[in-house]
């Protein structure tokens, strides 16, 4: 790589021990990131999580609830939804989308 040719103003060895340092801090920053378990730190989702989940609208979910597709718990004036029953239903949704979607 001594040979390549660069239009910038630092030297090539500069360049390359700092474009070297970058990529190390991000490879490090990328390891200090837990990977998110939402089993375990959140149990519960909010509805605008749900839609976001499934790329749908807040009527869609409030129809899912009136089918009897997915379970909600009430907590003061907010719904929230069990983590649990939108893993089944995404497993449902894989299993036959048309039934998920309807």
């Amino acid at each position: 790589m001594e040979n390549v040719q660069m239009l910038l103003p630092v030297e090539p060895k500069e360049f390359w021990r700092h474009l070297r340092s970058i990529v190390e801090e991000v490879v490090i920053d990328s390891r200090r990131i837990p990977v998110r378990d939402t089993h375990s730190e959140r149990p519960l989702l909010k509805t605008k999580e749900v839609c976001e989940i499934f790329h749908i609208s807040k009527p869609t979910v409030y129809e899912w609830l009136k089918q009897g597709k997915i379970k909600s718990v009430k907590i003061q004036s907010r719904r929230y939804f069990h983590w649990k029953d939108v893993e089944e239903l995404i497993h449902q949704s894989k299993v036959n989308p048309l039934k998920a979607k309807s």
